[in-house]
Order: C-alpha cells, then structure tokens, then sequence
C-alpha cells in the first residue's frame, strides 16, 4: 500500500504537470504508459474535491481572531473592564487597500458593532495583523457617546481622488446611538476633509447603511468637485444618494431594494442560518465622458440582479417623494445559482462577486447577458471563501488593477459555533490579469460593449410621478 500522503503528493506533482480540469488529459497520459495513466485516474478519484478547489487568490492576511493595538495597556484595560472589548467577539466585514509611492501600502479593514466588545470599528492591518485604529483610537473609544467619532462602520470606500468614504450607521445592535453620517477623509495626510450628516427624514427607525459607492463624475482630469455617493440601507430597504458638492442627501425607494423571503436562508458549510438582509452589494459601470453609469445591485436575500442609470437616482426631486418610478430600475431576467454578498466592477466592465454555495468568487462580463451561462469561476473553495463580505477593484501603483476579497466563516458567527482554534476570516489579492489570464470574462462577442445587457433592459427616459405602493399609500 502506499502511504496515504505519499498518493496525495503523487497526485499532486501530476496536477502541477496537466491541467486536471481538461477531459483529454486522459489520452495525454496515454502516450506517456499506462502505469501514469491509471495513476492519473486515481488522483482524479481520490482527490476531485481538489479539482473544485482551484484558486487563482493569494491568501495575504487571515484570523483566528482579531487582535487590536490600544495606545496604552490603561486603554486596554478600560476596554475589557467596560467590556468594550471582548476577545473573539469582532468580525471582520469589509476591506479596502490604499497602495503609496515610496511607502508601505496600507490595508484597511471594517468591523462593525453588531453589539458590543468591539474596540475599533475601522482600521488598518499592521505587520503583525493587528488592527490599529483609523485615524486614531480617539475615534472610537466613545463607544456610540461622542457622534463626532466613529460609531460602526460596515463598509468603505477609496475613490480616484485618494479620498476614503467611511459610512457610520451610528448604530451599535438595534440601538441608533447617532444619526447616520458620512465622512472621507484625504488618504495623503489622514485629515477629515468632509462630514455629511444624514437628514432623519432620509431614514426609519430599522435603517441600517452599510455599502457606499463613490460616483465621481469629473469635468476635466483631476477633478473631483462632482461626487456622489450612493449608500445601500440593508434593513431599511432603501438606497441613500448623497450629493457632495452640494452637501445634500435624499433617501430613494424601490422594489427591488427589498429581500426575497424564499432566499432567507442561508446554508454554509454544512451550517444553516436566516437572514432577511435586503440591498447589500452594489457596484458602478465604469465613467466614460459625457455617458451615464449604471448602478447594478442586489439584496443579500435575493439571487438576481438588478440595475438602474444613475440619472433617475441622481434627482434632487426625491427630496419631496423618494418612491422611484416602477419602471425605471430593472431585473435582469436570470438569476445566480445562490446568494452573493458583495461585488465590484473593474474599469473594463467585468463584475466580480461571491457565491455561497459552493463558496466560490466569479466574474462576469457586462457586455454580455447576466446568465450563469457567462458566468466564469475564478476561485472555489469551501473552507477559505465561505462569505466574501468584502469586495474591492483596486489600482495598484503601475496602474494594474487588483481584486481584493475579505471572507469569513460568518454562518458560525450567526449559529454562535464560531472558535479561535480554526482559521475565520481572510484577506485575498490577486492582480485582475492574472486571475482573468485565458479566462472567458476577457473576450465577449465583439460587436457589444460594457453594459451590454443593461442598455436592453433598462427603459430610456424617465418619467418623474408619484408611485405608492399598498392599501397604507392611500390611508
């Protein structure tokens, strides 16, 4: 008999040698005899759950669980004493990278206060995967008593302008400690550069913003006056739409903001759990001069997948009536194979997103029809790809565009199974040409461009009306 490790490197040094997913490797290993043919066929058997777990990511960061850097060992102290923090209790949401000419390029991280033992809510990673306060602790040890600092942050976003967009929900669990606000700040010297403050009438009592995405519209190169920011409340089914130059915001309703109570429940891993979280993933076709962009999204409690210009968004009308017109934002006719969290689009129109079941990130090309059918695997794996909660496109200093991806065992934080003697949460990076080399997402037909199927779908021109829905409308 040979060693069961001896047969698993065996299998492996073939793997490194074919490409396991091609049929015809068989035939290949044929010409080669018939010894290293049936050997082929028996890493085929014994190890096809490794076929599936191709991954073209690189692992940069990962947890158990999360440690953080406190000013002072009083500070640390305090926190535990006030049970700010408690060890094992933060989780990881969101990722974001800023890459500096001439220094280290910094890796920025969420964890949101679903209740509380969280002692930061945002922050970078430091050389030895410690969390370290962004901008510093001062603004977050006021755990929800100081509305000036930061309160829970889910997501973030780095705009071309080298600016951070950090959205505060200003909740800690269900209870609304400050208003909902909107902060970014200048990544070339870490000093707040703008604050908007979330009007009440632009949110209820279960809102909860947790994805921003920066929409800079510029007139000329390096202009950045013409911002907006359109922010997904998950629980609130509603989307926000900040006008930055000027400094207004507006709350904007709609259907398809809602979740789908038959995609409910979520099964990872073997482990089950319920969640009726509607709009979470959002991402925006790229800016060409003089177009309009889309805003493509959908609920994590959903699979499909829907889309509106940011025209009708962008209308200071819904001030008065944020109901949007029915028709006006549209679902894409097929559906994904499972729920996806969040979801990114590089500047050639290809979206990027998670699956979880199988656990798995995929990218799809705009210039084509959204079916699975166009859907193209870029990494699966069970273990380390569970929940890709954060997902960014990021420009690399020469101009490469990157694909980070934060995941985590979050099915064993909803069932309470989660443990620190397992790995739980990760960071993945890979360069976009290298995780797209030789892979369909790369060559549509020729004749169509980015946002292909959204041009068909989406109805052109928008009538501005009153649209209610249900009996309490007309109450």
């Amino acid at each position: 008999m040979v060693p069961r490790l001896q047969r698993y490197g065996a299998c492996n040094a073939l793997f490194r040698q074919y490409d396991p997913q091609l049929l015809d490797a068989f035939k290949l290993e044929m010409s080669y005899g018939i010894e290293r043919f049936f050997l082929l066929s028996y890493c085929l058997a014994c190890c096809w759950p490794g076929l599936g777990a191709k991954n073209n990511l690189r692992v940069v960061r990962q947890w158990a669980e999360l440690e953080f850097v406190f000013p002072n060992e009083e500070a640390r102290s305090y926190a535990l004493e006030k049970r700010f923090y408690v060890p094992g209790s933060s989780v990881p949401i969101d990722v974001d990278v800023q890459h500096r000419s001439g220094k280290k390029s910094r890796i920025f991280v969420t964890i949101p206060r679903f209740d509380e033992g969280r002692p930061v809510t945002f922050g970078t990673v430091d050389d030895e995967g410690r969390i370290v306060a962004y901008p510093d602790y001062s603004w977050h040890e006021n755990q929800g008593q100081n509305c000036g600092g930061l309160t829970s942050v889910f997501r973030v976003a780095i705009d071309e302008c080298n600016r951070l967009w950090i959205m505060d929900a200003g909740k800690i669990g269900d209870t609304q400690y400050c208003p909902p606000q909107v902060l970014a700040f200048d990544l070339a010297t870490d000093r707040l550069v703008y604050r908007h403050v979330v009007n009440i009438s632009s949110y209820t009592s279960p809102s909860l913003f947790i994805t921003p995405v920066v929409d800079v519209r510029p007139e000329f190169p390096g202009d950045c006056a013409n911002t907006f920011v359109y922010v997904a409340d998950v629980s609130g089914f509603g989307l926000l739409v900040l006008d930055v130059a000027n400094d207004r915001s507006w709350r904007v309703t709609n259907k398809y903001f809602f979740p789908y109570p038959s995609r409910g429940t979520f099964t990872i891993d073997g482990e089950s759990f319920d969640l009726m979280d509607g709009v979470l993933g959002m991402a925006l076709s790229p800016y060409r001069t003089g177009r309009d962009r889309f805003l493509y999204f959908h609920s994590l409690a959903s699979t499909t997948e829907n889309v509106v210009k940011t025209e009708v968004i962008r209308n200071n009308s819904y001030l008065v009536d944020p109901t949007v017109d029915p028709q006006a934002i549209a679902e894409f006719p097929e559906e994904r194979t499972s729920q996806s969290a969040a979801e990114a689009m590089d500047r050639n129109g290809i979206m990027y997103f998670g699956l979880m079941n199988p656990p798995s990130i995929w990218c799809w090309n705009s210039a084509t029809e959204f079916s699975p059918k166009n859907f193209y695997k870029i990494a699966v794996d069970k273990e380390t790809l569970q929940f890709a909660s954060g997902l960014k496109v990021v420009n690399n200093i020469k101009g490469e565009q990157e694909l980070w991806i934060l995941t985590s065992s979050f099915q064993r934080v909803m069932t309470g199974s989660i443990s620190s003697d397992r790995i739980n949460f990760r960071i993945h990076a890979e360069k976009i040409p290298i995780i797209l080399a030789d892979s369909p997402c790369t060559n549509p037909p020729k004749d169509r461009h980015p946002g292909y199927h959204a041009n068909i779908i989406v109805r052109n021109g928008h009538i501005r009306g009153t649209y209610k829905y249900g009996a309490v409308s007309f109450l």
